[in-house]
């Protein structure tokens, strides 16, 4: 009797935060030019995959506002680490423009954008965007459903509470024709209360966090 061959083990991956943080007396150009080149380092450094953060109207903290032009830029200087935005607040911007940009860095990275959701527990960022942060929970169920449908659907239509779409025909739609979501099928309803990573290249979402309340 042959014995059993060994049981295959998950490897461990390591990933790379970041705030694209802008220290005293630092210019915002500087600030971008050394958290694009640390990035850079960390592909290098073998680092399995960069998160980058959103984070708004807080000039001493940080200068990343929008992680999904920073993930697009990425793209196109790195060829291996994954791209992760960790988290997209999904309350704060248009479903449609999301959907496009990220399936738009999917193809671009070669299927390596990771996205992660979530509302943000910073009430701020909701009130210089006018928006009340007593809505965000029911926006982000809404926007994550709005995705959903825009990535595994050639057309849809949608009537939410804030959102309503006549029949969209999409473009871009994420990935190649091996690894499109519309080839899977459509993932549940995500029950979280603050963030789930989504894996685009197989439109399943993975470790969802915390329930709601």
């Amino acid at each position: 009797m042959s014995p059993e061959p060994p049981a295959k083990t998950a490897r461990t991956e390591f990933g790379f935060f970041t705030e694209f943080s802008q220290a005293p007396g630092m210019s915002e150009t500087v600030a971008f030019e050394h958290a694009m080149a640390e990035m850079i380092a960390a592909e290098d450094c073998g680092y399995d995959a960069i998160w980058l953060a959103e984070i708004h109207f807080q000039k001493d903290r940080s200068v990343l506002a929008a992680p999904l032009a920073i993930a697009a830029a990425l793209a196109g200087r790195t060829r291996r680490v994954k791209l992760g935005i960790a988290v997209q607040v999904l309350p704060l911007s248009h479903p449609l423009h999301i959907a496009e940009d990220v399936a738009t860095i999917d193809h671009l990275s070669g299927g390596r954008i990771d996205l992660g959701v979530g509302r943000s527990g910073l009430p701020a960022h909701y009130t210089g965007f006018n928006i009340p942060y007593a809505e965000s929970r029911d926006r982000f169920l809404e926007t994550l459903d709005i995705l959903v449908k825009a990535w595994t659907q050639e057309r849809f239509t949608h009537e939410g509470k804030f959102f309503q779409f006549a029949t969209c025909a999409w473009c871009p739609s994420p990935g190649s024709a091996r690894t499109r979501p519309s080839a899977s099928p459509p993932p549940p309803r995500i029950p979280t209360r603050w963030s789930a990573v989504w894996a685009i290249r197989s439109s399943w979402p993975c470790g969802p966090r915390r329930s709601p309340s």
